[in-house]
């Protein structure tokens, strides 16, 4: 049979080789959770200490952050599942994803 799992393939190539890159995992995407607790507890102080309008934009602000990071995690997830099942014909080096 021509076909391999695509991360065997990739696990198996020298480090060496062209074709590394174009048949690596997808990258890992830099989330900072933290920073968006952070800011929104910055907001929460501000507000309390008396700029709550200010402080109301910055919870809002901290909370679309959290929320922009967390659609990109969920999406890393999906690209990861979806490179976890695809499959590369050796004869031709298509990828399949079933």
């Amino acid at each position: 049979m021509n076909v391999q799992q695509l991360r065997g393939y990739w696990e198996s190539l020298p480090a060496e080789s062209p074709h590394r890159g174009r048949y690596a995992p997808p990258g890992e995407p830099d989330l900072k959770f933290w920073a968006a607790l952070l800011s929104i507890g910055a907001g929460i102080w501000l507000a309390v200490t008396g700029a709550v309008l200010i402080g109301l934009l910055v919870v809002v602000g901290g909370l679309v952050w959290g929320a922009v990071m967390a659609g990109q995690q969920r999406a890393y997830e999906m690209a990861l599942a979806a490179y976890n099942q695809s499959v590369v014909c050796l004869a031709g080096y298509h990828v399949f994803a079933p």
